[in-house]
């Protein structure tokens, strides 16, 4: 078709149809996305190629995942599946580095001496480059499994490899070791024999890294440095809170009422002294002690009409040598008309 004779209808048309077909509300969107890029580059050049682009509907996603790993699941996660891949989850984990991103380090991205672990921008999605400081039980596991590949694969210069050949996957050995440990397991679809994963998946550590700084009280620009977010709705998406943080929030809530309490001042008064002298004098004390001078206002004017403004302006008086009657006279003569 040419771009000229797309309008709207026909995209919806075009929508109904793949519904019909059976696709999901994602990927019509990403096809939806797609066309508008298309017309988007088209009204780019000099001249334009096409004339205008027309509004293309979005279908509305349900599919946000909402998974995060609690420690002592990641901990027995990684105890059952096989070496080369606890690197890799390792590093998925405390990092929130993508699964494409961790598979593509090597080991002279690390500087040993200053402790950090560096990505080029052409390994990140956002072709952004980024820093990883590596601490704690990150930098044991690096440094053993250092050990090992130089006496094993020393001319090996992928950090994630399975003997020696760069890791492109986990899905096999991340499947097993899930259902050993009760993370997931493959359900069949009701009314087909098609199996379908229901479980934990390995982006949900990218997930659990942000939701853990957060936790850690690291500040969210630093958190969203370390885990290459560029938009605050990903990155609130991914900040998940479970029931147990809305108990902590409850129980902060209590602690700070209970201090707010502790400093506050109860002042009794009666509704005699509320309208007797006696309230007066306590109001009139308290003033005084506080330092505070309260002073009514003054020189204000009661407001006028805008008629009566002009007419003060103007004096009324008698010309001189002039029988004009007076203002009184004229006043008098109507009233004794009437």
């Amino acid at each position: 078709m040419r771009a000229s004779a797309i309008t709207t209808d026909k995209i919806k048309a075009y929508i109904t149809n793949r519904q019909k077909a059976g696709a999901a509300n994602g990927t019509i969107n990403r096809e939806m996305g797609a066309l508008k890029r298309m017309f988007r580059l088209a009204l780019q050049h000099t001249p334009p190629k096409v004339a205008r682009a027309p509004h293309v509907p979005m279908l509305e996603e349900r599919n946000i995942r909402s998974g995060f790993f609690e420690h002592e699941d990641f901990l027995a996660l990684r105890g059952v599946l096989p070496d080369y891949a606890q690197v890799a989850t390792t590093l998925a984990y405390y990092s929130g580095m993508r699964t494409g991103e961790v598979f593509s380090l090597k080991w002279t991205q690390v500087n040993w001496s200053a402790g950090k672990l560096s990505l080029r921008a052409q390994d990140t999605k956002t072709e952004t480059p980024r820093v990883l400081y590596i601490t704690g039980d990150l930098l044991r596991v690096l440094m053993a499994w250092k050990q090992r590949c130089d006496q094993k694969w020393p001319q090996c210069p992928w950090i994630c490899h399975r003997g020696g050949i760069r890791l492109e996957s986990l899905k096999h050995s991340w499947r097993k070791a899930c259902e050993r440990v009760g993370l997931g397991k493959m359900v069949e679809v009701e009314g087909t024999k098609e199996k379908v994963w229901v479980g934990k998946i390995p982006h949900d550590f990218r997930r659990t890294a942000v939701r853990n700084m957060v936790r850690a009280g690291v500040p969210e620009k630093i958190a969203m440095a370390i885990s290459g977010h560029k938009t605050r709705s990903v990155f609130d998406r991914y900040n998940i809170v479970n029931e147990a943080d809305l108990e902590q929030a409850a129980q902060s809530m209590t602690a700070y009422f209970e201090r707010e309490r502790a400093k506050m001042v109860t002042v009794t008064v009666t509704l005699g002294e509320l309208g007797g002298e006696s309230g007066s004098s306590l109001s009139r004390e308290g003033a005084e002690s506080s330092g505070e001078v309260v002073e009514l206002a003054r020189g204000i004017e009661p407001p006028t009409c805008g008629l009566q403004n002009r007419c003060s302006a103007i004096e009324l008086r008698q010309p001189e040598n002039i029988g004009l009657p007076t203002f009184p006279d004229i006043v008098s003569e109507n009233l004794t008309t009437a």
